[in-house]
């Protein structure tokens, strides 16, 4: 574990849910595995959590980056923030890289002081565990901040929310669910079929193939905007 007192660099995060209703909030955190203290910039306060992130790495070829961030789960924590946050899809997530003495307690505190500072969208739940919950991030698509059409555009990711098996009725639950779908197909995240309890849509083309079958799908990925030149 890195020594706060000693370190310079520093990764922090934002979770922004203020868009997904009256409840949002931003939560600051970061890795438990890097700081075993509090950490105070710009008067909010990080908090450790037991975390990962990869796949960050930048690069000018290729499609954009699509990293993972995986939160614990041992104590319910994250499954509780899906439930309240809509399933946390379309949520921003901040990675912010600064310095030790930028923060409010360094040797010249500046808020605005920072190395990078990325924005990127929860698109999808890869994985939900009573240890851990993964997410795959995708890209902004920004233009001056304001998005056209209104809404996320995700060349590969589905932004509809899926119902999920809720075990205190024994079935499905769609209050929030806006996918269309109350067929009797079921399959995991990674399209393999399997029992109703583990539903759930990688909201994926092949996923939503599966439920729908061919012609139109009611699908909110846009498939088109990577081939635009």
């Amino acid at each position: 574990m890195t020594d706060l007192a000693t370190t310079e660099l520093l990764t922090l995060w934002h979770l922004d849910t203020t868009m997904l209703g009256p409840q949002g909030q931003v939560f600051y955190f970061s890795s438990s595995e890097d700081f075993d203290t509090e950490i105070m910039w710009g008067g909010n306060r990080y908090v450790g959590l037991p975390m990962d992130a990869s796949g960050f790495e930048m690069t000018t070829k290729g499609p954009p980056v699509q990293p993972t961030i995986t939160l614990s789960n041992i104590y319910g924590a994250a499954t509780e923030l899906l439930m309240t946050y809509n399933g946390l899809i379309g949520a921003m997530v901040g990675r912010i890289q600064t310095l030790r003495r930028f923060l409010d307690d360094g040797a010249t505190p500046d808020p605005n002081a920072w190395i990078t500072w990325d924005v990127y969208v929860v698109a999808q739940k890869t994985s939900h565990t009573a240890l851990a919950v993964v997410f795959k991030l995708a890209t902004k698509m920004d233009q001056q901040g304001t998005q056209l059409p209104r809404r996320l555009i995700l060349r590969d990711i589905c932004t509809h929310t899926y119902r999920f098996w809720d075990p205190n009725i024994g079935g499905f639950n769609y209050s929030k669910a806006s996918c269309p779908y109350t067929g009797n197909f079921f399959s995991d995240p990674n399209n393999n079929p399997g029992p109703p309890q583990l539903d759930a849509c990688s909201r994926t083309i092949v996923g939503c193939s599966q439920r729908f079958g061919g012609g139109v799908l009611p699908a909110r990925f846009f498939p088109g905007v990577g081939k635009v030149k």
